[in-house]
């Protein structure tokens, strides 16, 4: 029996209505459990196929998964601390708790256990503030990520996958997603609605002191993560393998 467009359209789409598996993790922006709606095929599809896409496949990677986590949690305010912990529990739903490395089987629940009730953040904002000019930086959303992730990609993607000048284009965007806001002699800068371009070149433009200020601060948060998600000297690294699941 052939079926017709419409009839395949229709399943898909009762497909989709019907798909109300969730699983609840603990995000840490909103210090609570959130159900999130449980990753798709396409979705395990499109983070893997990132692998063979090179620097740009890598820099996609990270928006995919902030859009995977916006559309299941149905929020458009997560931070992106919350990707770590939201997307371990959507791998372990989607796959199990077990986790081979090369070389050990990690229990995903280890991590879960001590994600849970974690938030690096008592205040949104941090101001830093060398040489009378003042920085505030806070933690971007996954929406705010994915605007300047979409303008990375599309350097990158012109530059070519081996250009040297994407390391310097990853590093000047990094700092990018971080800072809100610089004041100097009574004149304030919003970097809210400023164009890359012109965020980049104002950027470039402060003292190097500031900028390894604002540098120590996203390193700090990295590094949070980083000890949460390290077991037995093993450190769990959400990249796209991470979901290629033999």
């Amino acid at each position: 029996m052939v079926m017709s467009k419409d009839n395949i359209t229709l399943f898909l789409d009762s497909i989709k209505n019907n798909n109300k598996e969730t699983t609840s993790v603990y995000l840490p922006s909103k210090r609570s459990k959130i159900n999130l709606t449980a990753l798709n095929l396409k979705q395990q599809k499109d983070i893997i196929a990132c692998v063979a896409d090179g620097v740009a496949g890598l820099i996609s990677f990270s928006r995919i998964l902030n859009s995977i986590l916006i559309d299941a949690s149905g929020l458009d305010d997560l931070l992106i601390i919350d990707r770590a912990p939201a997307i371990i529990g959507l791998r372990a739903k989607a796959h199990g708790y077990q986790y081979k490395t090369d070389d050990k089987v990690i229990d995903l629940n280890t991590i879960i256990g001590k994600l849970s009730g974690y938030s690096p953040i008592e205040n949104t904002e941090e101001v830093i503030e060398y040489s009378g000019i003042k920085a505030t930086v806070g933690i971007p959303t996954l929406s705010q990520e994915n605007s300047i992730i979409l303008k990375l990609e599309d350097e990158v993607n012109k530059n070519g996958d081996s250009n040297t000048k994407n390391l310097g284009s990853i590093y000047i965007y990094e700092i990018i997603k971080f800072v809100r806001s610089l004041e100097y002699d009574s004149i304030n800068i919003s970097f809210d609605n400023l164009p890359i371009k012109e965020r980049i070149n104002i950027l470039e433009g402060l003292p190097f002191a500031l900028n390894k200020l604002i540098i120590k601060y996203i390193e700090d948060l990295k590094e949070k993560e980083q000890t949460l998600l390290t077991v037995d000297d093993t450190f769990i690294d959400i990249n796209p393998s991470f979901f290629d699941v033999e």
